[in-house]
Order: C-alpha cells, then sequence, then structure tokens
C-alpha cells in the first residue's frame, strides 16, 4: 500500500475525528446552556418555595393570634356565664324564701278567719269597693270639670 494511500486515508480519519471534536464541543456548549437555564429555573422555585414559607408562617402566626383571642374570650364568655348563673341561683334562692314568707302570711291569715271572719271579711271588701267606685266617680266628675275649664280658657 503507497504512503499515499494511507496519508488520504490518515487525513480523512483526522478529519473525521476533528468533526466529532467540533460536534462534541457543540453539543458541550449546548448541555452547559441546558445546565445554566435549569439552574436559573432552580433558584427560581427556590425563591418561589422560600416566599411561599414567608407566607405560610405569616398566615400562621396570624391564626394563632386569632385563636388565642378567641380563646381568651371564650374564657372571659364563661367566667360572665359562672357569675350569671351564680346571681341566678341567689335571686331563685331569694324569690324562693319570700314565696314561703307569702305562703305562711296567707296561712296565717286563712286560719284566722272564721265562719265570722268570713263575712267580716267580705264586708270590708265590700265597703272598700263602695268606697273605691265612690273616689272613682268623683275623680270623673273633676276630670269633666277640668276638660270643661280647659274648654272655657281656650274660648277666652
Amino acid at each position: 500500500m503507497p504512503v499515499t494511500n494511507i496519508i488520504s486515508i490518515l487525513s480523512c480519519f483526522v478529519q473525521v475525528m476533528q468533526n466529532e471534536l467540533d460536534q462534541a464541543h457543540k453539543m458541550a456548549d449546548v448541555y452547559r446552556e441546558q445546565v445554566i437555564g435549569l439552574e436559573d429555573e432552580l433558584a427560581r422555585i427556590r425563591e418561589q418555595d422560600d416566599v411561599g414559607r414567608e407566607v405560610f408562617k405569616e398566615r400562621t402566626e396570624k391564626m394563632s393570634k386569632r385563636l388565642q383571642l378567641m380563646n381568651q374570650r371564650y374564657q372571659a364568655l364563661e367566667k360572665r356565664r359562672n357569675l350569671e348563673v351564680e346571681g341566678f341561683k341567689t335571686d331563685v334562692k331569694r324569690l324562693r324564701t319570700r314565696l314561703k314568707d307569702v305562703e305562711k302570711q296567707l296561712f296565717k291569715v286563712t286560719v284566722g278567719v272564721g265562719e265570722d271572719g268570713d263575712l267580716r271579711m267580705l264586708h270590708d271588701i265590700h265597703k272598700t269597693a263602695k268606697r273605691s267606685k265612690k273616689i272613682q266617680g268623683e275623680l270623673h266628675n273633676l276630670k269633666a270639670k277640668v276638660y270643661g275649664l280647659e274648654d272655657d280658657l281656650r274660648r277666652i
């Protein structure tokens, strides 16, 4: 085989190797650009994640404060309710005592009144009713006189 053939084969081989080297460099450049783009994307995603974490942290803190405030309000309402219940209990106790006193007085009145007492009581009630009707009539007459005097004053 002549030397020129070997040189031409070697020169073709060198040419092929040169082309492969150029393609490898181009591929390396493309991969570098992709890596840079992906690193930028990763940085953007991490930044968004940090912002999301901050927003979550702020919301959590606000909700925690709100929960504490609601717990305080609930405790205050519970305390108020307990005080009101306590007050109602004393009111009920006082009213029961008053009711017992009234029942005792009523019992004394009913026991103290016999048949003569019943008639006397009815007579007193009748007199009182007559007196009230008489006073009502007098008031009605006085009222009519006052209205009459007012009409006279308006006409003057």
